[in-house]
């Protein structure tokens, strides 16, 4: 009960010094998390621990992810513009403000996304180079920032210009001097290619956007902004930094994380001491994913994967070291 206790506590934490947020808004939110833990605790004692966890990762039923649909009716959510709120983390030993969009996704992507992979796993240090492929709004982005310090430096690269916006608004916020921000697609070669969004009726969702026309059927295909992509090869060496100076890259571009591999064998081949934390997607149309020829690219530069985490979906986490 005490676990459970202070599990509220965090859970709860990250809305400390909010904008936007009454009161009544932190009563409710602290009800609801009496409620889920309450919860939880009957579902692990009818189906056992392993189980429940399993149906809650299946079902997405997060408090942060319950509170959001709450509110999308009766708090912040009831406005339709989308207008910024800004929060303070103060969560999992982290202490950062951060905008968010009064959508079902910021705010689980910033407090609760991946947590296991950022705690874990995705462990760069004090002074490291870590490229941010896919970085969102931020969620790895600020935190790898305070972990690498001010003689470290993260690079930051989101196609989607709406979240660059804000990316580079949290960036700003917390007064970062350690990131580099980029408004590109990291691609196998120089192009400019096509971001497919959302459909309107789902602007609610921010994190499924791709350049994948294979996974575009679960937007719309008529949806789409035209974006520049480069390799990271090319990136990296227009902002001054040695490919062989890279010690992590973290991949998350939905299904289009081979492409991000192909234009960066300069870096691959040439950092002694780099890591990488990918995100492999599904290939809806041909119902498998690039796990194979990815593992055998690795395998060419002498990559061993020595972490693989996969989820219901079939998609994976893999972390990889260059031996």
């Amino acid at each position: 009960m005490q676990t459970s206790i202070s599990l509220a506590r965090k859970s709860i934490s990250w809305l400390k010094n909010s904008e936007g947020i009454t009161i009544s808004d932190k009563i409710l939110i602290f009800f609801v998390k009496f409620v889920y833990i309450i919860i939880r605790i009957l579902f692990r004692v009818i189906l056992g621990k392993k189980r429940r966890n399993r149906l809650f990762e299946e079902r997405e039923l997060y408090f942060e992810s319950l509170w959001c649909r709450i509110f999308k009716y009766i708090g912040i959510n009831t406005k339709k513009n989308f207008a910024l709120r800004k929060f303070k983390m103060l969560k999992y030993n982290y202490d950062f403000e951060f905008y968010c969009r009064n959508n079902n996704d910021d705010i689980l992507m910033m407090t609760t996304h991946e947590y296991d992979n950022i705690e874990r796993n995705f462990t760069p240090k004090e002074g490291d180079i870590v490229i941010d492929v896919g970085a969102h709004i931020g969620p790895y982005t600020l935190k790898t920032a305070k972990r690498v310090g001010l003689n470290g430096k993260v690079i930051a690269i989101e196609a989607d210009p709406g979240n660059f916006d804000i990316l580079n608004r949290n960036v700003q916020l917390n007064k970062l001097t350690n990131v580099i921000a980029l408004n590109y697609a990291a691609y196998s070669k120089e192009d400019k290619i096509r971001l497919y969004l959302l459909k309107v009726d789902k602007s609610s969702y921010t994190k499924y956007n791709t350049i994948m026309i294979d996974r575009a059927q679960h937007n719309n295909e008529k949806n789409f902004v035209e974006v520049k992509a480069n390799t990271l090869d090319y990136l990296l060496q227009s902002i001054g930094i040695n490919h062989e100076q890279v010690n992590w890259i973290k991949i998350d571009v939905e299904g289009a994380e081979f492409d991000v591999l192909k234009g960066a064998k300069n870096i691959l081949s040439k950092s002694k001491d780099i890591s990488l934390l990918i995100e492999i997607h599904n290939l809806i149309k041909y119902n498998t994913t690039l796990y194979e020829p990815i593992k055998e690219f690795l395998n060419s530069y002498n990559f061993r994967i020595e972490y693989e985490n996969v989820v219901y979906t079939g998609e994976r986490h893999i972390i990889a070291r260059k031996q």
